[in-house]
C-alpha cells in the first residue's frame, strides 16, 4: 500500500457531538485520517458510523465540536467540502431506466465538467462497462451497479471518497472485483478512501488504519495488525455441553487474560478464552474444562472480529444483505 504522507489530515474530528432530540449519536468523538490513507470505520449497529459520515459529507450539522475535511470546516465551508468528496451510499442510488452512460453524463453535467465525454468514456472503461454503456442499468448485476456507482463518485475527481458498505449483498466474484478496483484506486496515492463495513475480512484486507466506534465514541484506532497484536496471545474456543461455572474455572488457568461466553439459539455455549501461547496452555485448559464436557476445541489467532468483540462487548453483527 502507498505510504501515508505527512501533511494536513484529510479528516480531523475533535470532540464531535451530534444529537437527534434526546438521542446523542456522537459523544465527544475524536478522529484523524491522514491524506492518502485507506481508512476503515467499524462498529455495531447504532454506534454512530452513518451519523459521522453524514456530518463529514455536510448532510448533517454537528451539535458541538469540530470536523474538518482537508482543513475546511464541514459546517462553515459546505460548498468547498462538497467539491472535494465523492460518496457511494449503502443503498443503490441508480435510476433503473437510465443507461450507465446517462448516469455518468448527468453527474458530469451537475459538476459542470467541460471534458465530460472523455471522463465518462474513461470511467466506463475503468470498470469494464464499455460494452454495456448504453444498456439500462435495470439489467445490470449487483457488481456492475456497484462499479458504476464507484466511478460515478470519482468522476469529478474528489480527494476523499466515502464508501458505505460498498460490497454488501454482492457475490464472491463481484466482491473480489470491487476490492481489486479499490486497491488500484488507492495505489495512485492521491485519494483518501473512507470505508464503513461490517465485513471484518474486508476491513483487514483493504484498510491501512481502522477505528472502532461504540455508543458514539471511538473505542480503538490503529492499524489492523497492531489492533490484533494488542489483544495478546491466541484464542481457544471451547464448545461445552454445560457452562455454569466454566468461566471462573478457566480464568484460573495460567496465561488466561479473558474469557467471553457466547450462546447460540440452540443453546450451545462457546467460551472464547484469550491465552498466551495457546498450544502450550491447551492441556491445562482442557483439564480445567473437563467436568463441563468439552464437545469441540479450536485454536485461533487474533482476528479483527476478536478485536471488535473485545472493544465493543457486542456480538459481531453482519448487515443484512440487500
Amino acid at each position: 500500500m502507498s505510504a501515508i504522507r505527512e501533511r494536513t489530515p484529510a479528516i480531523e474530528v475533535c470532540d464531535l457531538h451530534k444529537r437527534y432530540g434526546a438521542v446523542e449519536a456522537l459523544r465527544g468523538l475524536d478522529l484523524e485520517v491522514p491524506q492518502g490513507a485507506f481508512f476503515g470505520l467499524l462498529g455495531p449497529n447504532g454506534a454512530g458510523k452513518t451519523t459521522l459520515i453524514s456530518v463529514l459529507a455536510t448532510l448533517a450539522r454537528p451539535s458541538a465540536g469540530r470536523a474538518r475535511l482537508l482543513g475546511r470546516d464541514v459546517a462553515a465551508e459546505r460548498a468547498a467540502v462538497r467539491r472535494d468528496i465523492g460518496i457511494v451510499f449503502q443503498e443503490t442510488a441508480l435510476d433503473p431506466a437510465l443507461t450507465a452512460r446517462e448516469h455518468l453524463d448527468l453527474h458530469a453535467r451537475l459538476y459542470h465538467l467541460e471534458d465530460r465525454r472523455r471522463r465518462v468514456a474513461e470511467s466506463l472503461a475503468l470498470v469494464g462497462l464499455d460494452a454495456d454503456a448504453d444498456r439500462p442499468v435495470r439489467g445490470f448485476s449487483g457488481g456492475m451497479k456497484r462499479g458504476l456507482e464507484i466511478v460515478r463518485g470519482l468522476l469529478h475527481r474528489p480527494r476523499v471518497l466515502f464508501l458505505d458498505e460498498p460490497t454488501l449483498g454482492l457475490d464472491v466474484a463481484a466482491r473480489a472485483a470491487i476490492w481489486r478496483h479499490l486497491r488500484q484506486l488507492h495505489a495512485r496515492g492521491d485519494l483518501t478512501i473512507f470505508l464503513t463495513t461490517h465485513s471484518m475480512e474486508e476491513a483487514d484486507s483493504l484498510c491501512e488504519r481502522i477505528a472502532i466506534l461504540d455508543g458514539g465514541r471511538r473505542v480503538a484506532a490503529d492499524t489492523p495488525s497492531a489492533l490484533k497484536r494488542a489483544l495478546g496471545g491466541d484464542v481457544v474456543v471451547l464448545t461445552l455441553a454445560r457452562a455454569d461455572g466454566a468461566d471462573l474455572r478457566l480464568r484460573g488457568v495460567e496465561g488466561v487474560s479473558r474469557v467471553r461466553r457466547e450462546t447460540d439459539r440452540d443453546g450451545t455455549t462457546r467460551l472464547q478464552v484469550a491465552v498466551s501461547d495457546g498450544p502450550r496452555r491447551l492441556p491445562a485448559l482442557l483439564d480445567a474444562a473437563r467436568s463441563f464436557e468439552v464437545l469441540e476445541v479450536t485454536l485461533q489467532r487474533p482476528t479483527l472480529e476478536h478485536v471488535f468483540l473485545h472493544h465493543t462487548g457486542h456480538p459481531f453483527e453482519p448487515a443484512e444483505p440487500r
